[in-house]
């Protein structure tokens, strides 16, 4: 076998003939053959396909990629076959076909990019979503918008002469010298306080009765007292809603109806009960500021 390589690579690189050397497809060929391979075997060991083998076979170089991939295949052929692969490749420089290399062109031109803008519903929901975070602010400042305390009256200095006394001292005039206007409000209330005990007899102090109804029968009656601004809402036995608003303080409802009640009340802390004149307790109810329960 070695001596029948020796001899094709001498064929290749006799001097030449008459005859034309032959081309790289007939070397290939004659090799394989010599090992008694089929181009699909040849194919499976290249990890090539086979129209590959046979376009490389037919001197076909214009159906592969290039010149450098030609050689690349050339080279493990000639590794397969077990022959110099400088014999495949001489025979191939001298038939190979002048391949253009394919060329990346690059494209200039300029492209306009358009900036996008956010739809309309994208704002619509922005201003949403604001609106749904000022609404409880508003509610609340509204809500807790307690009358600011009188500043208390804060008299002059003894100390300091007032514009008009150094006016009458300058004229040759003792001013008088008034009391403060706190001790005159004070001395006219005590008078006044004198004068009605000395007219009006002083009846006893006597507790203030509390708030009670006679139910009817079925029915029953929630007394409710507020210390402060206090959201409540009571159904009735049916579900219906018998009392639902926003109660101020120093406020005192009763309502009537068919029990048991379902009771909601918010800022519980500041709310009172009474149920059919007994005073109930419902903070083990409470959870944070809102109590939620049934009275039977």
């Amino acid at each position: 076998m070695n001596k029948e390589v020796h001899q094709l690579e001498e064929t290749v690189n006799s001097e030449p003939s008459a005859s034309p050397p032959p081309q790289l497809g007939e070397l290939l060929i004659a090799a394989r053959e010599r090992w008694d391979l089929s181009a699909a075997d040849l194919a499976r060991q290249l990890r090539l396909g086979l129209r590959q083998v046979q376009a490389l076979e037919e001197n076909r170089f214009e159906d592969l990629p290039g010149n450098t991939f030609v050689r690349g295949f050339v080279r493990n052929y000639a590794r397969v076959v077990q022959t110099d692969p400088a014999v495949f490749l001489a025979a191939y420089e001298q038939h190979k076909p002048q391949l253009q290399q394919p060329s990346i062109e690059h494209n200039a031109e300029h492209i306009a990019f358009q900036r996008k803008t956010p739809p309309k519903w994208v704002w619509y929901l922005i201003a949403l979503l604001l609106l749904a975070l000022v609404t409880p602010l508003l509610i609340y400042l509204v809500l807790h918008d307690d009358d600011a305390a009188p500043k208390p009256f804060k008299p002059a200095s003894s100390s300091t002469p007032s514009k008009l006394n150094t006016i009458l001292e300058s004229a040759g005039v003792v001013p008088m010298t008034l009391p403060p206007p706190q001790a005159v409000l004070q001395q006219a209330s005590s008078n006044a306080a004198s004068a009605t005990q000395a007219t009006l007899p002083i009846a006893p102090e006597k507790p203030l009765p509390a708030v009670t109804t006679t139910p009817v029968s079925g029915e029953a009656n929630i007394q409710l007292s507020f210390d402060g601004d206090a959201w409540v809402e009571i159904r009735d036995q049916s579900g219906k809603i018998v009392f639902s608003q926003l109660n101020r303080r120093g406020d005192v409802q009763v309502v009537t109806g068919k029990r048991p009640f379902a009771v909601v009340v918010g800022n519980a802390g500041k709310v009172r009960i009474a149920y059919n004149g007994k005073p109930f307790d419902f903070t083990p109810f409470v959870n944070v500021s809102v109590a939620r329960f049934k009275l039977e």
